[in-house]
């Protein structure tokens, strides 16, 4: 196994999440709450998500809210598909929101422009304010000033569509989400601390496979495609796909044979039922898995806060099975260094 000064590796999850989420928490609601106010009074009537990798992940995240807890239509697309496929209802009673740490990413700036052409309401949720396209273009910016990307993302849209639907119709569950997100912190703190052993166990377990398909269904799916293909590919160099647990009968069922490697994300949402399912059946024939169930990881926090608090224990199984296969997850062959 690769040796590592963990301390020298900037993929590794780390405390200072803890202190990043808790000033996001603190200072980020008001931002978010006038941004809403401003965007119920222009009536807005339709949300088109822009991103790519997690990024775009994070964006599936606040469609599934919009989708289930509000009438207001949601759309999420990459930063091409935008582009190139501009939706005709993108107008002034459209709120696109893009999303980029470094703010520069080519293909969400160019969705932002075509956005702000259009005259729709742009949200940037960007790392910092200035010195990016994203934070000086966007008619409004969310800038957390974090490391912590993925936690902050899904903050900033968890906040923008809970607040959103509170403005409109507010809904007791809404409450209780926004209530949870409050105890956020405390709960990654505890998986930081308590997690890493469990992980590099998990990880030397399956230090045979070459990578892994991943299984989630309802909030899950954005955390799957983030470290199922996202981590898995770019980070950890493996082999990796995603697949919805509904749609697990429907054709990948047919690749599950003894040694055929899986990770199964499993909700306490309405959706359980159906990642069980897939979970029995390649067990009883064969296959390999792990299982990361927000039941035992949720520490009591809603359903639907299972893509914050279950990320800690991936991003440790993914660190630790990277290193288990001689791999620097902070190494790159091409991302930023060859030419795409």
């Amino acid at each position: 196994m690769l040796q590592l000064d963990k301390s020298q590796v900037d993929f590794l999850v780390t405390s200072s999440m803890v202190g990043e989420v808790e000033a996001f928490l603190r200072n980020g609601k008001e931002v978010i709450a006038d941004i809403v106010a401003q965007l119920v009074a222009g009536a807005v009537d339709k949300f088109y998500f822009v991103g790519c990798g997690s990024s775009m992940a994070v964006g599936d995240a606040a469609k599934y809210l919009l989708d289930k807890y509000s009438t207001v239509a949601a759309h999420v697309y990459t930063g091409w598909e935008f582009v190139d496929h501009t939706p005709l209802a993108v107008d002034d009673k459209a709120a696109v929101i893009v999303i980029s740490h470094s703010g520069t990413t080519e293909e969400v700036v160019k969705a932002l422009r075509k956005a702000n052409e259009r005259g729709a309401i742009t949200i940037s949720i960007v790392n910092e304010r200035t010195g990016n396209p994203l934070g000086e273009e966007g008619k409004f910016a969310l800038a957390y000033n974090a490391h912590a990307m993925w936690e902050c993302h899904l903050l900033g849209v968890y906040l923008l569509a809970c607040y959103y639907i509170q403005q409109t119709k507010p809904l007791a569950v809404v409450e209780h989400i926004l209530a949870d997100l409050e105890k956020l912190p405390g709960v990654l703190d505890y998986h930081i601390s308590h997690y890493e052993e469990i992980a590099a166990r998990q990880a030397s377990q399956v230090s045979s496979w070459k990578g892994f398909y991943t299984v989630a269904a309802g909030p899950l799916v954005s955390l799957a495609y983030k470290e199922g293909v996202i981590t898995n590919m770019e980070f950890m160099w493996g082999h990796g796909a995603v697949i919805e647990s509904g749609e697990f009968r429907h054709g990948p069922l047919e690749i599950v044979d003894k040694g055929v490697p899986f990770v199964f994300l499993l909700g306490t949402d309405e959706s359980r039922h159906i990642t069980e399912r897939a979970l029995r059946f390649v067990r009883k024939h064969g296959g390999d898995a792990i299982v990361f169930d927000y039941q035992e990881l949720s520490q009591g926090l809603h359903p639907d806060l299972a893509p914050m608090v279950m990320f800690v224990p991936l991003e440790w199984f993914s660190y630790y099975f990277a290193i288990a296969h001689g791999h620097n997850p902070d190494d790159r062959r091409y991302y930023g260094i060859v030419e795409y």
